[in-house]
């Protein structure tokens, strides 16, 4: 049986709506997510790396209920994915005050998972027991050797960036692999 990671925010979880939200009452700004067109925020809003990180902790602390998942219906895709005979793992770098309302968030849409990893530090998830992984930063894919595959999730952040396998939907995942 074959592991496919999923990265949880910006490819199940789109986050970035509801970051930009906050965002844009905080600085009293008008962006939207296609503005976000660097994978490193602070390269493309006045904002210091921490703030970004503080606004993404306060929404999965107090508005995770509002986030929605990146497309309809994604519990029954990463359930396909699984009766198609994958193992599912959810892969996704954290601070630890979100975990708890991740996995409420995960139940809430009934996404399937074998297993939800945590990432605390900055160890690669290149690193991590996968044979398959699908991600919005690029970074977390150039690492990921072969017969590994990493497939990017297209995203406003990564469009400049060259990738030999992308998709645009994870239910794409299901004519892909």
């Amino acid at each position: 049986m074959k592991t496919l990671a999923i990265d949880l925010d910006s490819v199940l979880a789109d986050t970035m709506l509801i970051w930009i939200q906050e965002y844009n009452k905080r600085k009293k700004a008008d962006i939207l997510k296609s503005d976000i067109v660097s994978w490193d925020i602070s390269q493309v809003l006045d904002i210091a790396v921490e703030e970004i990180s503080q606004i993404f902790t306060d929404i999965w602390q107090r508005h995770w209920r509002k986030i929605p998942p990146t497309e309809p219906n994604i519990g029954v895709t990463t359930k396909k994915l699984h009766e198609r005979g994958f193992r599912i793992s959810i892969l996704t770098k954290r601070f630890r005050p979100s975990v708890v309302n991740v996995a409420k968030w995960l139940d809430l849409y009934e996404v399937y998972s074998d297993d939800l990893l945590f990432i605390y530090d900055d160890r690669p998830k290149a690193e991590y027991p996968f044979d398959i992984l699908v991600d919005d930063a690029p970074v977390n894919l150039m690492n990921i050797k072969q017969p590994k595959l990493g497939i990017l999730y297209s995203q406003p952040w990564n469009m400049d960036f060259i990738w030999a396998t992308r998709i645009d939907k994870l239910s794409q995942l299901n004519l892909l692999i």
